[in-house]
């Protein structure tokens, strides 16, 4: 019989992976928040640019973050059936 499902301790690995994938993406994009928020540019320019930066920081770039963070989530989840699955046979 052909092996079906998933490795468990795999599954909880890549969760773990994509997870801190997202942390990072997250952290390199405070750091580059900051930047464009210091930078020394006064005027009509720097405020369209900087509201259009907040928008793709808080929209685009959150949703990627939760995005990974929820499919981290739902790895997991599924090594958790797997394992349960596993056990009652």
């Amino acid at each position: 019989m052909a092996f079906k499902g998933m490795n468990p301790e795999e599954g909880r690995e890549v969760a773990q992976g994509v997870n801190e994938a997202g942390q990072q993406i997250l952290e390199l994009m405070i750091t580059a928040n900051n930047a464009v928020n210091s930078v020394e540019w006064i005027g009509p320019d720097y405020d369209a640019f900087r509201e259009d930066w907040n928008s793709f920081f808080g929209g685009a770039v959150a949703e990627l973050v939760n995005g990974l963070q929820t499919k981290s989530t739902e790895l997991t989840q599924h090594a958790e059936e797997q394992d349960s699955t596993s056990n009652q046979g």
